[in-house]
């Protein structure tokens, strides 16, 4: 009996070990999960001839101050801003940036645009990328919306676990020089 008694303990510790191998391991070792959408810089007022690919468009003018200037009796103020979403936790990090350029008279967008750049690190492989393109809103519109997404893989470095992922970024540049997510 007591034999039995120590070959079943030795059976049940044999198949905890065994399903400890083949299970990933508890807490940090899987990606934690997507960041938030964040803000990383601005938005900060610049002078029109600063916003990308407006060169001499509709809003160069005399203005009162860096970032503005006249239109149609309006006053045009322009921001820039960069907004960054993705995956990090102690392993690394994988990340999505926008980069956002927007002029409003504070009722309507009167000019935007957007690019795109891409972060990684650690035991993050960015695989694919997709955007910026126009998602909503519109020029005339009180606001104007980016989106992109990227597709990332993390694995580790000395065992085969691996995790797959998205990552949406959507923000909204309003004609009164906020940013939403």
């Amino acid at each position: 009996m007591r034999y039995g008694l120590l070959l079943a303990s030795l059976l049940a510790a044999l198949v905890a070990a065994t399903s400890a191998l083949a299970a990933p391991p508890a807490g940090d070792a899987l990606p934690t999960g997507e960041d938030l959408p964040a803000l990383v810089s601005g938005p900060t007022r610049i002078a029109p001839s600063e916003v990308p690919g407006l060169g001499a468009g509709p809003v160069r003018g005399a203005g009162a101050a860096k970032g503005t200037a006249g239109f149609g009796g309006y006053l045009i103020t322009c921001w820039a801003g960069t907004a960054r979403s993705g995956s990090s936790d102690w392993s690394g990090h994988v990340y999505i940036y926008q980069h956002l350029y927007w002029c409003g008279n504070g009722a309507v967008v009167t000019y935007a645009t957007a690019s795109q750049t891409y972060e990684q690190a650690g035991w993050y492989t960015l695989t694919n990328y997709f955007g910026p393109w126009w998602s909503g809103g519109c020029a005339g519109c009180a606001y104007q919306r980016v989106s992109g997404y990227i597709l990332w893989n993390w694995h580790t470095a000395l065992v085969n676990i691996s995790h797959s992922g998205t990552t949406n970024l959507d923000t909204t540049m309003w004609a009164s020089g906020g940013v939403t997510f």
